[in-house]
Parts: C-alpha cells; sequence; structure tokens
C-alpha cells in the first residue's frame, strides 16, 4: 500500500496536481490507478458456413464375400409366389422373389419381399442355385 501511495503521489504530481493535506490527493489517485478500464472487443458469433449446393454422396458398405454352399441334393422347385402390386410401398421398392436356401441340414424356403434399391438405378441379381461337378453351389442375390 505504500509503494502504491508513492506511485499514485508521484503520477499525481507528474500531472500537474498538487497534495492535499492528509492524503486526499493520494486516495483520488489511488482509486484512478487502481480503476483500470479494459475494453474488450466484440468478436462475431461463429456462425455455421454458407450452404453448400444439395449434393448426395452414398458411400456403398463393403461388399460381404459371397458364400458358396455346397449341397450334394437339388434344391426343391421354386414356390409359385402371388404378387400383390397394391401392396408395394413406394414406386421405387423392387420385388424380390422368394427362393431356397440351404441351413446345413435342410431347404428353407425364403418367403418374397418388397425392397428398397440402396441407389438410384440399381438391379437385382436373383440369388441362384447352380450345379457344379456333381453339387449344387448357392449364389446369393446381390444389388448391381
Amino acid at each position: 500500500m505504500k509503494l502504491m501511495k508513492v506511485l499514485s503521489i508521484d503520477l499525481m504530481e507528474s500531472l500537474g496536481w498538487r497534495r492535499a493535506k492528509g492524503g486526499a490527493c493520494s486516495l483520488l489517485a489511488v482509486g484512478l490507478v487502481g480503476c483500470v478500464v479494459v475494453e474488450k472487443r466484440h468478436r462475431p458469433a461463429a456462425s455455421a458456413p454458407p450452404p453448400v449446393a444439395a449434393a448426395v454422396v452414398v458411400v456403398e458398405p463393403p461388399r460381404a464375400s459371397q458364400s458358396l454352399a455346397v449341397i450334394r441334393e437339388a434344391p426343391p422347385a421354386l414356390r409359385r409366389e402371388v404378387v400383390v402390386e397394391r401392396e408395394r410401398p413406394s414406386s421405387v421398392h423392387v420385388w424380390i422373389a422368394g427362393h431356397w436356401r440351404h441351413d446345413g441340414r435342410a431347404y428353407t424356403w425364403v418367403p418374397g419381399h418388397w425392397a428398397h434399391p440402396p441407389r438410384v438405378r440399381a438391379v437385382w441379381v436373383e440369388p441362384r442355385w447352380e450345379r457344379r461337378d456333381g453339387a449344387y453351389i448357392f449364389i446369393e442375390g446381390v444389388w448391381r
């Protein structure tokens, strides 16, 4: 406090002020020295970047390796399915026909269903059974 008083008196005298009785000048100087006004600069709030033209990026997940089931017994004939067009969820949906799948012990029927293509102009390639070297191999259906 004593150093502050000396500094304030020196400051007041350098400004041409005279010392008053009882150190009133020094109190005024301490008040002036202790009161520092710092102007804060207003920073603009971070704003979102301008909108970019709408672009659709479709990332196709990596394809799982096609599983091959080798079966000695021929699959049953395909079942006849009735496709009701009015049950189609939208004009974009595609009918995926039912097929036989082998679970390792026996053939099981997978019923057909409506599916939404993963991208525009995608084409569904039906799953199928192929006969190779006296065995039947199941090839999964894929979107191309």
